[in-house]
């Protein structure tokens, strides 16, 4: 559906009334604690989010939950369903709560889960399918990223009502001053690899211009590597782990490798003795003109229409820089992705209900609402293709990767030493880069041989 006064309206008419209970004292639980309990009218499925009730995505989730209840969705036995939040109010608080309850049996229906641990919980039993209550046509709605991140040996696990690709910003006014012209940017088609940024950047250095890049090696703590620069290894045609979860022959191959040396040139000091890319602390070097480009999400967009209005037609979104080989030969093009996402535990007997429910949580009106109050970018293509925001400008480019170029991060149990150690591995290469003791290659194998420890 089109952003309309009454979406906007009943966007909000919900934020008021869901700011309105923050002003008096709260529990953890949503105001439909004050409804009855479950019974022969009433089917309650508990919901656990990773946010508290006072920030501005955990009142989206109030909002979300209101209007489920407005509904009145019927159980298969025809029961009213209602949906009931509990705000664990943190990632850490959510895991260490679902910690606790696996094995007390006390799991709610629904828990939110991070793009990253969808397989871990699918495997440890903590989540089960909703493929029985997914049609096919819902499915093809929402963005392919979405149906491949929540989607474990076949079976699907999860759903999202966001998702955060990763693009290259760029300042296209400066490019232009050095002879750059729009069919000379990269496009999903025709990308650039890092070997054109590189070739872009000393065109406007020998100008005189802002030419550095923003690769953002401190977002997100050890994740944020992982959430960036998976595409490092993905473009090169490498993996990151097997069938059998380990990743030696994956992340070590020659492919993988390969494509993680694609970014080394950023390392290294220029003739004036000046990192290529740009380690100052100004968050927004790139709408300030201290820098020419930005590896990063759709977060830059709604910040530089808010705060640097002058600056929303100077710069554009292009995919992140592909692996090139010595035969200019381009690998795939590919972008970051994933974010939190709702799944049914086994605690949830009435399976369908609970399916009924994240279906609501992650879908088009819940993703738009979601889209309007945190800039997450919507999950469904219906949404992508008729809001007019995504019509033309940044928004566009961004939605256009999305929509081709989505990769979600890899899918294994032990996915958080693999994280860790990718962290590390690129760490490294920012540290160590040009120094005597480099040793790419036999840095990469320590790493993962402590991953398959």
């Amino acid at each position: 559906m089109k952003t309309s006064n009454f979406f906007k309206k009943l966007f909000a008419i919900a934020f008021v009334a869901v700011l309105a209970l923050t002003s008096t004292v709260f529990t953890a639980c949503t105001p439909d604690d004050t409804d009855p309990e479950e019974n022969d009218e009433v089917k309650i499925v508990k919901v656990w989010v990773h946010k508290s009730e006072a920030e501005d995505e955990g009142m989206v989730y109030s909002a979300i939950a209101e209007s489920f209840n407005d509904q009145k969705f019927k159980t298969q036995d025809g029961r009213t369903i209602k949906m009931r939040l509990e705000f664990k109010n943190s990632a850490e608080t959510l895991a260490t709560s679902i910690e606790a309850e696996v094995l007390t049996g006390g799991l709610p229906d629904i828990v939110a889960v991070d793009a990253p641990n969808v397989a871990a919980y699918a495997n440890d039993g903590i989540l089960q399918s909703i493929d029985e209550y997914v049609t096919a046509d819902e499915k093809a709605d929402y963005v392919d990223s979405v149906i491949n991140q929540g989607t474990i040996n076949g079976k699907l696990y999860a759903l999202s009502a966001m998702d955060a690709p990763t693009g290259l910003y760029y300042n296209k006014d400066l490019l232009k001053q050095v002879g750059y012209t729009d069919a000379d940017f990269g496009t999903v088609e025709n990308p650039w690899s890092w070997k054109d940024l590189m070739e872009a950047m000393q065109t406007l250095k020998d100008a005189g211009l802002a030419y550095k890049t923003k690769l953002n090696l401190g977002f997100g703590g050890n994740e944020g590597l992982m959430y960036l620069y998976s595409s490092l290894v993905y473009s090169a045609g490498g993996d990151f782990n097997g069938a059998d979860e380990k990743v030696n022959g994956h992340l070590n191959s020659a492919a993988s490798i390969k494509g993680i040396k694609s970014i080394e040139p950023m390392f290294k000091a220029d003739d004036d003795g000046e990192l290529w890319y740009y380690n100052g602390s100004n968050t927004d070097a790139l709408a300030n003109g201290e820098v020419a480009f930005e590896i990063y999400g759709p977060w830059n967009i709604a910040s530089i229409k808010k705060s640097y209005a002058s600056f929303v037609n100077s710069y554009d979104i292009m995919p992140v820089p592909v692996y090139e080989d010595e035969n200019g030969v381009k690998g795939a093009t590919v972008a970051g992705c994933g974010s939190w996402c709702f799944g049914v535990t086994p605690r949830a007997k009435d399976l369908y209900s609970a399916a009924v429910a994240v279906k609501y949580l992650t879908n088009a009106f819940s993703s738009e609402l979601l889209y309007q109050s945190i800039g997450t970018f919507p999950t469904h293509k219906s949404s992508l293709n008729n809001l007019n925001e995504f019509n033309s400008g940044a928004l566009k480019s961004l939605s256009t990767i999305l929509q081709n170029a989505a990769t979600p991060r890899p899918k294994m149990s032990n996915y958080p030493k693999l994280s860790d150690g990718y962290q590390a591995i690129l760490s490294y290469m920012e540290t160590m880069y040009g120094t005597a003791e480099y040793d790419l290659e036999g840095y990469i194998q320590t790493q993962v041989d402590a991953i398959d420890r």
